[in-house]
């Protein structure tokens, strides 16, 4: 009897433990289980050219990254837009949104990124590639070390010569 009285009570912890872990996790408001600060967001990716078989990295070109605000009950409110840093010589971006960004209480959530401009003219027409045009969800992240940043990865977008139809 008291047997099952234990096991009882540890499976309630484990299974307690394992929902509070679930809603810690949820979306992009996950805090620093130190200090109890939201962690920043961060998308990093490349940008490439494909033009006559030939592939590159684009200098300079961007990308859009789409969220939705939500409050403190998780309602959708308005959608938020930011844009990414111009890229490198090797074709890669950076852009972060900031829990000071937003109002107290508020996150993001439902994100993708987007390709949005190239500098290149005889390159820039956005392909879908990797949901380039309709927006790549943001869905595998890490968290760095230092817990600086939840940093998602996408890409690598393409850009092409000629338009492409969807």
């Amino acid at each position: 009897m008291a047997f099952s009285r234990l096991s009882f009570a540890a499976s309630l912890v484990v299974f307690s433990s394992l929902i509070i872990s679930s809603v810690a996790y949820y979306g992009n408001d996950e805090a620093d289980p130190e200090t109890g600060k939201l962690i920043p967001m961060a998308v990093e990716g490349v940008i490439m050219c494909r033009s006559g078989g030939k592939t590159y990295p684009i200098q300079g070109a961007t990308a859009r990254i789409s969220c939705v605000k939500k409050d403190v009950y998780g309602k959708e409110l308005v959608p938020i837009s930011i844009m990414s840093g111009k890229t490198d010589a090797k074709g890669y971006f950076f852009a972060s949104i900031f829990p000071s960004q937003l109002r107290a209480g508020r996150t993001v959530g439902n994100c993708k990124a987007f390709l949005a401009k190239s500098p290149i003219a005889d390159c820039d027409f956005p392909t879908n590639v990797n949901k380039g045009v309709r927006g790549q969800p943001l869905s595998q992240y890490r968290v760095l070390e230092d817990k600086s940043f939840k940093l998602y990865w996408v890409g690598p977008f393409f850009f092409t010569s000629e338009p492409t139809y969807y």
